[in-house]
């Protein structure tokens, strides 16, 4: 992934403030509809928590989004736990060990502040060649420790994806080529919990 200009970042902050539809739950609080779990991943909710259990596989939303805010609060319950959104990503599955989608991008939701792909960076999925660009001291300034909740805010529109963390830009995107996709939730290493998934269709 090459790194975008300057410029380009600047457009993704007015993207952000584009016109909004109201915010739709996609996490009720009390069970998994709306979703489906693929590859035998571990989720359940238990205490109006989503839980990932370690495992392989992921949690595929059963509607497909296009141009968006999606808002999702997560802890880390072990360090170095690992997992990830997928945003715009087709339903099909890598035939591999760990049944992951393939055909898509992946928003880092990994306990590390570190190393090419920190927490909030944007991965590629077997999608095409994009640009990208990590901050990766807004990360580490913005980053709450394990244990802690954290918000990830990601605003995908057109060819454009920005990636907030509690509320400071961590990572912007351009080239995007795939316009609307699943959004899913990727069963790795460790265990972590979500209390809050919504999202916000942009108008235009």
């Amino acid at each position: 992934m090459r790194p975008i200009p300057r410029r380009l970042f600047f457009f993704l902050v007015l993207c952000s403030s584009l016109p909004l539809s109201a915010a739709t739950p996609l996490f009720n609080g009390q069970d998994l509809s709306g979703w489906t779990i693929e590859n035998n991943g571990q989720f359940f909710v238990k205490d109006g928590l989503l839980s990932v259990n370690r495992g392989t596989g992921w949690l595929r939303s059963n509607e497909t989004y296009g141009d968006y805010v999606l808002v999702l609060e997560f802890r880390f319950l072990e360090k170095g736990a690992n997992s990830g959104v997928f945003v715009r990503t087709a339903p099909t599955s890598h035939d591999d060990e760990n049944g992951w989608p393939n055909h898509g991008y992946q928003v880092q939701c990994r306990d590390s502040t570190e190393g090419d792909y920190p927490l909030g960076a944007l991965i590629p999925y077997g999608a095409p060649e994009f640009r990208s660009t990590i901050f990766n001291e807004a990360v580490q300034a913005a980053y709450h420790p394990t244990g802690d909740w954290n918000t990830l805010e990601i605003t995908a529109h057109g060819e454009t994806v920005g990636i907030k963390l509690n509320g400071t830009e961590v990572c912007a995107a351009t080239s995007i080529k795939n316009h609307s996709g699943h959004i899913g939730l990727q069963g790795e290493l460790g265990l972590l919990e979500f209390r809050r998934i919504e999202i916000t269709p942009h108008d235009s």
